[in-house]
C-alpha cells in the first residue's frame, strides 16, 4: 500500500499534467458541512439569564411564604409584644438566609435546590427588611408617623447586611437588594431634613432623580468591582428610568409643569438614545410610555379649549408616531444573535 506522501506526490504530478483537474476530485472529498458565526451582540453578551418559569415560580412561592408571616404579625399586632414581632420578622429571615446559606454550601445541587435557595433569600430578605423596621420604630417609639431620619440608618445598615451576607455566599439577588437599600438611605435622609422645610414638590422631585442616578451608577460600580458579576450591572436601569420619569411627570401638574413637561420629552428623546447604545427594550418600553403619557397630557392640558374631539385628534396622531418611533427603533437599532453559513466557527461580540 503506498504512503501518504507518494499519493499526494501522484496526484500534485496528475494535477499538474491536466490529467486531472478540481472538479474531478472534488466528488471524492464529500460535502463539507457549513460552519457557523455566532455574531453576538453587546445586548446577548452582557444580558442576564432569563429566569425560567420554575424560578418565577419558587419566587412566588418566596412572596406568598412571606406574606404568610407578615399576616401572623399583622394578626398579632394588637398583642403589644414587640419580642414576637421581631422573632417572627428578623429572626426567621436570618433562619431561612442560614437554611439558604447550607443548601449553597452543600456540593449536591439541582434546579429544585437553585429555585428553594431563592426562594428562600428571597422571603429571608424582605422578613429581615421587616425586622429592620419594627425594631428601628420600637426604638424611636411608635408606628405613627414614618422617621425618615432612623428609617435611612436602617436603610444604610440593612443595605450593608445584605451586602456582607453577599460575600458569603455570592448571590446576585443579595448583592442587589444590598445595593438597593444602601442607597435608598440617601433619599430617606433627605427627605428627613427637609421633612418640615415646605419644600415644594420640585426640591423632591429632583432628589428621586438624583436617587435614580446614584442607583444606577453604584450598581455599575459594584459590578465593576465583581468582575464576576459584570452582568448586574444594569439591573437598575429600568426601574432608575421609571422612577426619574415619574417624578417629572407628577411635577408637571405643579407650578412649573410646562417646565417639567419640557425635562419630561428630553428625558423620553434621551432615553430612547440611551436604549440605543445599551441596547436594553426595557428602556425603550419605558421611554415609550412616557411619550404616550406625555403626548396625551399635553393634548388635554393645552388643546382641551379646542374642544375634546381635538384633543383626541392630537393624542391619537401623537400615540400613532410615537407608535411608529418605537417600532423604528426596535428594528432599525436592535441587533439580534444572527447565524452565518460556510464561514470559520468563531465567535465575535461588539461591544457597544
Amino acid at each position: 500500500m503506498k504512503t501518504k506522501e507518494e499519493i499526494l506526490a501522484e496526484l500534485q504530478e496528475a494535477i499538474s499534467s491536466g490529467v486531472l483537474v478540481e472538479s474531478d476530485i472534488k466528488p471524492f472529498m464529500g460535502t463539507p458541512q457549513p460552519e457557523v458565526v455566532i455574531t453576538r451582540t453587546a445586548e446577548t453578551a452582557d444580558k442576564p439569564e432569563k429566569l425560567s418559569a420554575v424560578d418565577v415560580m419558587f419566587y412566588i412561592a418566596g412572596i406568598v411564604f412571606f406574606s404568610t408571616i407578615m399576616s401572623v404579625i399583622v394578626q398579632s399586632w394588637n398583642d403589644n409584644n414587640p419580642f414576637m414581632h421581631i422573632l417572627l420578622s428578623a429572626f426567621i429571615g436570618m433562619g431561612l438566609w442560614s437554611i439558604a446559606y447550607y443548601l449553597i454550601k452543600n456540593p449536591f445541587q439541582n434546579d429544585i435546590r437553585k429555585g428553594l435557595t431563592n426562594a428562600l433569600l428571597l422571603t429571608g430578605s424582605l422578613l429581615v427588611i421587616v425586622g429592620g423596621y419594627i425594631i428601628t420604630n420600637e426604638i424611636v417609639g411608635g408606628f405613627e408617623e414614618v422617621n425618615f431620619i432612623p428609617a435611612a440608618f436602617t436603610l444604610a445598615v440593612l443595605g450593608g447586611f445584605h451586602i456582607g451576607f453577599d460575600k458569603l455566599i455570592k448571590r446576585d439577588l443579595v448583592l442587589l437588594m444590598g445595593v438597593f437599600l444602601a442607597v435608598s438611605s440617601f433619599p430617606a435622609l433627605l427627605f428627613g431634613l427637609l421633612e418640615n422645610s415646605d419644600m415644594p414638590m420640585d426640591v423632591w422631585a429632583i432628589i428621586l432623580i438624583i436617587s435614580a442616578a446614584i442607583l444606577v451608577y453604584a450598581t455599575r460600580v459594584v459590578a465593576k468591582m465583581n468582575p464576576d458579576r459584570k452582568k448586574i450591572h444594569n439591573s437598575f436601569d429600568s426601574l432608575a428610568a421609571f422612577l426619574a420619569l415619574m417624578s417629572m411627570y407628577a411635577t408637571s401638574y405643579q407650578d412649573h409643569g410646562a417646565l417639567w413637561l419640557s425635562l419630561l420629552i428630553f428625558a423620553v428623546l434621551g432615553i430612547f438614545y440611551l436604549s440605543i447604545i445599551l441596547q436594553n427594550k426595557h428602556l425603550l418600553g419605558n421611554g415609550t410610555f412616557f411619550m404616550v403619557l406625555t403626548i396625551i397630557t399635553i393634548s388635554f392640558k393645552y388643546f382641551s379649549g379646542l374642544g375634546v374631539t381635538f384633543s383626541l385628534i392630537v393624542a391619537t396622531l401623537g400615540l400613532l408616531g410615537s407608535a411608529a418611533v418605537a417600532s423604528n427603533i426596535n428594528k432599525k437599532y436592535f441587533k439580534k444573535t444572527v447565524q452565518e453559513p460556510n464561514a470559520p466557527q468563531t465567535l465575535h461580540e461588539n461591544q457597544s
